[in-house]
């Protein structure tokens, strides 16, 4: 209305009534700005130099029968100038898997990185005092270098160090004999139907559970033992739950023998148990014979 005013009023008029500032209420909303962009972090940074240390000590192990124009002995050159391969002579050792086990940060950018290497004889026949067959340890020192995105690392020769020490198993939760034999009978059955070549899993499952069968169908499963923790309720009360575990042994069709343990949390409805989740057991099982 103003503006109409402001023509009726001549030209002078309609441009001061367009100067004017709106009213807060009819201001139009500003643009807002674009979110600040942050870079990705470099992978290696969560990482730290561990696949680095790997990399490298595959590398040693790999250049034992390298000629001085093989290209692993070329990049161990690159990635750990002052490490001299080893030689393996008439007893070259295979690389079966690295795996590293322990990363320790030390003073001024340096790292010590533990990996876990299985090895193997590529010679057959090798007499048993001359194999190279098992597990070992390895510590390679690793120094960083620059910083940020221009990170790099540059490391030592490997030396053999000894593996982890094993600990003490905590005490497992699972230590009550279960009484009630429909639930055993529904362990049983899943784990049977879990792992075996039926399938038919969903009539143990609690509504909503969803689980994903492992590929591998064995051609029979026998329940050697179930625990539970705690005494278990009767299957009568609804809502009732009991987290057990199960020592199973599954056998592939080739014959192939597989123990295994898988910790289940059941839930009562309507008279009969179900299975609501598998877990990840407390404890490690004892030792069987």
């Amino acid at each position: 209305m103003g503006v109409w005013a402001a023509l009726a009023a001549g030209p002078a008029a309609l441009l001061v009534a367009v100067d004017r500032p709106l009213p807060a209420s009819l201001k139009p909303a500003a643009a807002p700005r674009p979110a600040a962009v942050q870079p990705a972090a470099d992978g290696r940074e969560e990482g730290g130099p561990a696949g680095f240390a790997e990399t490298v000590l595959g590398l040693w192990l790999e250049s034992g029968t390298a000629t001085e124009t093989s290209p692993e002995l070329t990049q161990l050159r690159q990635l750990a100038p002052g490490a001299q391969p080893p030689r393996w002579g008439r007893r070259p050792v295979a690389v079966v898997h690295t795996a590293v086990v322990s990363t320790a940060r030390q003073e001024h950018g340096a790292w010590s990185v533990t990996v876990a290497v299985r090895l193997a004889d590529a010679a057959a026949g090798v007499p048993a005092e001359e194999s190279a067959r098992g597990l070992r340890y390895f510590t390679v020192p690793v120094t960083e270098t620059g910083s940020g995105p221009g990170r790099a690392y540059v490391a030592g020769a490997p030396r053999e160090t000894a593996g982890p020490q094993p600990g003490r198993p905590a005490a497992s939760p699972y230590t009550a004999r279960i009484e009630d034999p429909a639930l055993t009978d529904t362990v049983e059955g899943f784990l049977g139907a879990f792992l075996g070549a039926d399938g038919a899993v969903e009539r143990y499952l609690a509504p909503g559970t969803v689980l994903a069968r492992p590929e591998t169908q064995f051609a029979s499963v026998d329940t050697l033992q179930t625990l539970s923790q705690g005494r278990s309720p009767g299957a009568g009360r609804d809502g009732a739950t009991v987290r057990a575990r199960a020592e199973v042994r599954a056998t592939d069709s080739a014959g192939r023998t597989w123990p295994m343990t898988y910790a289940l949390t059941l839930t009562a409805r309507d008279g009969r148990w179900e299975i609501a989740s598998l877990d990840t057991p407390a404890a490690a099982p004892s030792p069987r014979s």
